[in-house]
């Protein structure tokens, strides 16, 4: 049962509903088994609540600005915000030039209802740049423990004919989000930041979602085309339903009925050459037709399965070579939905075509690691594809960089002493260093460096701190000091130098990794604190990492827990259900591109270089705990990573923009260049002729270190990379899952008569398995130029070198 109540009976309703005080002032409450909602008199939501259980889960909305739910339009080059008042019940209205507005509430069933509508009373055609609704509900993250409770916009999504998404707070819950009619767009309304009149920054959060109902083009083509004016005379109406949603693998099958529309869920998205993806779709209404477009274009009409309870599911098995193939499922009533599914080339192919971008966008001396982040992957590519022409290149502009930023007689940074990720990157990447070419001497920096980082920043409590922020999960020192454990470990014997660097660098790591235990509450981040992608995924990272080093099951399993703690909040950053190979697995950020690429707006950035620091995090925890989703989201994320190599040119592209319309500016390419052998500094002028205007939207973005020497950061893209290589390049998976059926990750895999388990890795590079069985069982690993037979293999282990045993 809905209940409506009129102002004049609130005061009595406020005593025994106990809704704040505040709330006195608002129009009306309407209140179900499911919803709480009060509304102002201009038709903006005063607060909001969801039932959960036994208790009123309350949703942050805004009281300012970006109050809502409002109208708002950008038209005649002017934001405009448009007022409405009470009209009856809980329906409001307004008009504003010459078009009428209306809002009207209602809850059916376990929904909120929103019912928007715009007409055109004019005599002209009304064409803006946007109108639409500002939803007004709060994602803005400050702090600790603040942000559990905010909603932040994990997923939104527009189709042809309708509209989908899902709003996640750090504590687990969601909101889904769905439209059966046709939306343009949507846009965040990002803080602005800091800055000067030459020098401005946008902040790091995000105050609310606008639906842009109607949208200037040029949109992404699986958004609609047509939703750009208003006719005279012309009415258009939208109907959105807020639900809540308990887990996310009910996201698909909650909001496809609310939708009437298919929508996909593929828990694979990106496939070997050869293989097939597993396809549900969910829908209300029977899908007519499902149809498959491969990266050239070509159609391929596929064959669907009966429908069982509202779901098709049927494997996929893409024809056409690699890259990103396009699924489109329609239904009788004219509703469409897009998909997008990747088949991989071998890995070693991205290696070899990241290690030829990373020469030709170029590494260079600055005030972030970010602009020489290049190394990791010159270096690590050179151990297993080696080249002498390569390796003579890298070694130069290596020595040139760091000749420019570090003294190497006192073995300490010269530059920017205090951003310590510099010198824990530069740590990582001597030791790669060492390890391709087996100069000690690459070493012994490496281990200099971490002796003076850890005197300079490791404070009482384990922290590394830069001043006073904690500084242990920017980037990961502990992790880059880890990385120099594993070489340090196999130079050390009893009572040598080695020795006693192994054992003193552990202890520091050790410390760091007990302060991360503390929790979410005890961590900070670079930069405008909030609920940080980098800050909690490196963390879980660096603890899951320490993990796999422990022999003691007791106290692997409490860092496992607190790893996967840190995980848990961070899903509301991470794209987990988006049905698009390109996006899968990425983390949302959205302040780097006015760093990276000097592009003058936010925009979330999905994959970006750094959203690797998550897949680090869920792959050491399929190695801890052998629970499979981990795998898999650990194969979805570096899938869709790698395709910031383009599948037909081999170019190095630095991350894919997930905002569907942001127009901005770039600076330009006649930009004055500047010595790139030479120590570069922050060069953000603006200044008339230096800049282009750009738009951008759902794409991926080129790279610009091959022509601005000054500082950007887009070199980021590397690591990427280095988890490729960490986690991939040459390794091969093999899981036996609970029916008996073996699958196998960067290998074939098959249980022959005799009962043997037999892999063949699908490279020669490969050169170990990792094993996960239920049954003890004789493995043969066909190696490239050998065979062996591995008996009694049971539950989880490496056929072949282990690398976190040393």
């Amino acid at each position: 049962m809905v209940r409506l109540i009129a102002l004049s009976l609130l005061p009595l309703v406020l005593l025994v509903l106990g809704l704040p005080a505040w709330a006195q002032a608002t129009a009306l409450t309407l209140e179900s088994a499911s919803w709480r909602l009060s509304l102002k008199e201009n038709g903006q939501v005063g607060g909001m609540w969801v039932r959960r259980v036994d208790r009123w889960d309350p949703v942050i909305f805004r009281d300012d600005t970006y109050a809502g739910v409002s109208w708002y339009g950008v038209w005649g080059e002017k934001n405009r915000g448009i007022s409405l008042s009470r009209k009856k019940g809980s329906t409001f209205t307004g008009k504003s030039e010459g078009l009428s507005f209306s809002l009207t509430y209602e809850l059916v069933d376990k929904n909120l209802v929103i019912r928007a509508g715009v007409k055109n009373e004019r005599k002209t055609i009304f064409k803006p740049e946007k109108l639409g609704l500002i939803l007004g509900m709060s994602h803005y993250m400050v702090n600790y423990p603040q942000w559990n409770t905010v909603y932040f916009p994990t997923l939104l999504r527009s189709e042809k004919t309708h509209f989908w998404g899902y709003f996640m707070n750090p504590a687990g819950q969601a909101i889904g989000l769905a439209s059966p009619d046709p939306v343009a767009s949507w846009s965040l309304n990002y803080n602005f930041g800091y800055g000067s009149k030459e020098i401005f920054f946008w902040g790091h959060r995000v105050y609310t979602t606008n639906l842009d109902l109607m949208n200037s083009l040029p949109l992404p083509d699986r958004h609609p085309q047509r939703l750009v004016q208003l006719h005279p005379g012309e009415e258009k109406n939208w109907t959105f339903f807020l639900t809540d949603v308990d887990k996310l693998d009910d996201i698909q099958p909650v909001l496809s009925p609310l939708c009437r529309a298919p929508l996909f869920r593929i828990p694979e998205t990106t496939i070997e050459a050869g293989g097939s993806a597993n396809i549900e779709i969910f829908s209300i209404d029977p899908v007519s037709s499902l149809e498959i477009k491969d990266p050239e274009g070509r159609r391929e009409v596929l064959a669907l399965p009966p429908q069982d309870k509202g779901v098709y599911r049927l494997d996929v098995q893409p024809k056409g070579g690699h890259g990103p193939f396009r699924m489109i499922a329609a239904t009788g009533s004219g509703k469409r939905t897009e998909a997008v599914i990747s088949v991989r080339k071998p890995w070693s192919w991205y290696m070899q075509r990241a290690r030829e971008g990373a020469h030709k966008y170029t590494q260079k001396a600055s005030w972030n690691c970010e602009n020489w982040y290049g190394f990791y992957t010159m270096f690590l590519a050179q151990k297993y594809f080696p080249l002498k022409s390569m390796n003579d290149k890298a070694n130069e502009r290596f020595n040139l960089v760091y000749g420019l930023m570090y003294d190497d007689k006192k073995r300490e940074p010269t530059r920017n002493a205090d951003r310590i990720q510099n010198t824990a990157s530069i740590i990582g990447i001597l030791t790669d260093k060492y390890e391709a070419q087996g100069n000690v001497k690459d070493l012994e920096k490496a281990a200099d460096l971490a002796d003076w980082m850890i005197r300079n920043s490791q404070t009482a409590d384990g922290a590394y701190r830069r001043g006073k922020t904690h500084y242990t999960s920017v980037i990961y020192p502990a992790k880059s000091i880890m990385e120099l454990l594993t070489a340090e470990k196999k130079l050390a014997k009893k009572g040598n130098v080695w020795e006693k660097r192994y054992e003193r660098h552990l202890g520091s790591v050790g410390k760091a990794i007990e302060q991360l235990m503390q929790g979410p509450g005890a961590v900070d981040t670079e930069g405008e604190i909030t609920y940080e992608d980098g800050m909690f995924s490196c963390s879980a990272l660096q603890i899951a990492a320490f993990a796999l080093l422990q022999k003691n099951a007791a106290t692997r399993e409490k860092y496992i827990s607190m790893a996967k703690q840190y995980l848990s909040g961070h899903r509301c950053l991470t794209q987990l259900v988006v049905p698009d190979s390109r996006q899968r697995g990425g983390t949302l950020r959205f302040w780097e591109a006015q760093y990276d690429v000097l592009m003058a707006h936010n925009m979330i950035t999905s994959p970006h270089g750094w959203s690797s620091w998550r897949t680090y995090a869920t792959y050491y925890l399929y190695l801890l705990t052998g629970e499979e989703p981990w795998l898999i989201e650990t194969m979805n994320a570096l899938g869709s990573a790698m395709q910031m190599i383009d599948h037909k040119t081999g170019a190095l592209r630095w991350a894919f923009v997930v905002d569907p319309h942001v127009r901005t500016s770039q600076i330009a390419e006649n930009f004055p260049g500047t010595d790139p052998d030479r120590f570069n500094a922050n060069q953000f002028k603006t200044e008339e002729g230096k800049h282009r205007p750009v738009t951008v939207g759902e794409q991926y973005v080129p790279m610009i270190a091959d022509w601005f020497y000054a500082n950007s950061s887009d070199n980021d893209v590397h690591e990427h990379f280095k988890c490729l290589e960490e986690v991939a390049l040459a390794a091969a998976y093999v899981v036996e899952r609970s029916d008996g059926v073996l699958k196998g990750y960067n290998c074939t895999v098959n249980r022959s008569d005799d009962r043997i388990i037999r892999v063949k890795p699908l490279e020669g590079i490969v050169s170990r398995v990792h094993v996960n069985l239920r049954q003890t069982s004789d493995v043969v690993v066909r190696w490239k130029n050998s065979e062996t037979r591995y008996r009694n293999v049971d539950k989880m282990q490496w056929l072949g070198k282990d690398p976190y045993r040393f």
